[in-house]
């Protein structure tokens, strides 16, 4: 593991983070195993989350794999008097969340997240604020990172969370092809071991310099304690990778 992430508890959840921003105070990471968030409102997985969390309210796409991201900079994702506190709230069917740099919400903490079980999480952190993108791929393919990059405007730091590693994650040529030239891959007989952190990196860099730009280095098939359907199939349970941006009491 890239000694930039670590382990930490957060009440009932384990998370891995992005250690610079944590001890900045940024609540964000990715959980891990055996939390799960399967299912949709109402959602007792997003009401442990809060618990645990503090966050009052978690707010996230429904993912289809594509290249739209939502932006919940303008705070209209908040909106639905439906959404009580500790509940999820869906913002529309995207792979990406735009998310503000900071809360101007009294008394209340929202969490913006993305659920994967060996997609690529990227969390990115820019001026304009921070953006979320969830990529298997073909995410990867469909340029979700790139858009979320753009749409974000000048990105600042990128930190990449465990994901299916170029070790373990085997795909066909249609996949690389897919992909096309940022595809990082070993090619190994008929078949091809993807590195699915790496390409969401090469297809970061047009966006943000390389020194700013930390992978975890954890492998989801490999490591038991997160998520992966490449590993254990339709049972397989879903990782959190969120960011609550700190608020400014008004």
């Amino acid at each position: 593991m890239n000694p930039k992430f670590s382990i930490v508890d957060q009440e009932t959840l384990a998370l891995l983070v992005y250690t610079p921003w944590w001890e900045e105070g940024i609540l964000h990471g990715m959980t891990l195993s055996p939390f799960s968030m399967v299912g949709d409102y109402p959602s007792p997985q997003a009401s442990e989350f809060c618990r645990a969390t503090g966050a009052s309210l978690l707010v996230a796409p429904k993912q289809t794999h594509g290249a739209l991201f939502f932006d919940a900079r303008d705070g209209e994702s908040l909106k639905d008097p439906h959404n009580g506190r500790g509940s999820l709230a869906r913002c529309g069917e995207y792979d990406g969340v735009l998310v503000p740099m900071s809360q101007n919400l009294p008394r209340e903490t929202v969490a913006y997240a993305i659920a994967t079980a060996d997609c690529v999480p990227v969390v990115m952190r820019g001026d304009a604020g921070w953006g979320l993108a969830h990529a298997g791929w073909r995410g990867l393919a469909n340029g979700i990172i790139q858009n979320v990059a753009r749409g974000l405007g000048e990105v600042e730091e990128v930190a990449i969370f465990a994901c299916a590693g170029g070790s373990a994650y085997e795909v066909g040529s249609e996949v690389i092809d897919a992909i096309g030239e940022t595809a990082a891959f070993v090619a190994t007989g008929d078949s091809f071991l993807l590195d699915t952190a790496e390409t969401a990196r090469r297809q970061l860099l047009p966006y943000v310099a390389a020194e700013a730009i930390e992978t975890s280095g954890i492998c989801t098939i490999r490591d038991p304690r997160f998520h992966s359907y490449r590993r254990d199939g339709a049972q397989s349970g879903r990782s959190l990778t969120f960011v609550s941006p700190p608020s400014i009491y008004l």
